[in-house]
């Protein structure tokens, strides 16, 4: 008899102690998810909103960049890439900061317009100027106000709602082993590469690389055009950014294939 009480007493305290680790896991690995899913992935579209912010019947591609960014840089032969499918770029060729420290003269394409050919709509907003001191139009910005004047560069040429969205991605909201946001990461800190797709599914935001501008330092913009297909890193972020026009684009994406 004492031996099936104390049988009886080890079963109930192994259950305890399984209660008890279950409930742990719980609430520790809970706490964990929900930290986690207030950062997001460095250079990865993360899902951000079920709304559509694009005209209606459209999807709306929305990047932000700065003249010199090699980062955007290296990202804009991926953007022309996928984008030239959709209507006509107009862009000239150009290098990015000659004077960075992260990457130098990077190739790359600034684009100064885009004339759809069907559903899929893109805008993008240069916010600082080639070497990082002062707006595209000149206005010299102290290193210490180029976030916020950043800021007032994108509210004054984005819809309202939509600046405020790549702001706060780009601000506010940390970055997964960064521990904290993609502006912040940099030096100086200022307002870094992002990209934005809107459609009927809802709204996708990514901040930083698509492209490692290291890639590309030594090439001239001209070699990097004639060879786009032989950068696999090129074809496959093109794959990856079409994959989201799809998601973005809901009932819309059968009028995304070409």
């Amino acid at each position: 008899m004492k031996k099936v009480i104390m049988n009886k007493l080890v079963t109930i305290g192994l259950i305890i102690v399984i209660i008890a680790g279950v409930l742990a896991f719980y609430f520790v690995g809970y706490k964990y998810i929900i930290g986690k899913s207030q950062a997001i992935p460095y250079g990865k579209f993360v899902k951000i909103s079920n709304v559509d912010y694009a005209p209606k019947g459209k999807i709306l591609i929305v990047e932000q960049s700065w003249i010199g960014c090699p980062v955007g840089a290296a990202a804009s032969w991926v953007i022309y890439n996928v984008l030239f499918h959709y209507g006509n770029l107009s862009y000239y060729e150009h290098y990015s900061d000659p004077f960075d420290k992260a990457a130098s003269n990077v190739p790359g394409l600034i684009f100064t317009g885009f004339k759809p050919s069907g559903v899929v709509e893109y805008e993008v907003v240069y916010t600082y100027n080639e070497y990082l001191n002062a707006t595209p139009s000149g206005q010299p910005i102290p290193v210490n106000q180029l976030i916020p004047v950043g800021e007032q560069v994108l509210y004054a040429q984005l819809p309202q709602n939509i600046a405020a969205l790549m702001i706060k991605y780009e601000t506010q909201v940390p970055l997964i082993n960064y521990n904290n946001a993609s502006a912040l990461v940099v030096k100086p800190p200022h307002l870094n590469f992002g990209l934005l797709i809107t459609g009927p599914n809802g709204t996708y935001v990514l901040t930083g690389a698509l492209v490692s501008p290291k890639l590309l330092e030594g090439y001239t913009p001209q070699y990097v055009m004639s060879h786009l297909d032989s950068f696999s890193a090129i074809v496959n972020e093109s794959n990856y950014i079409e994959s989201y026009i799809l998601y973005a684009a809901g009932p819309l994406a059968s009028q995304c294939i070409y």
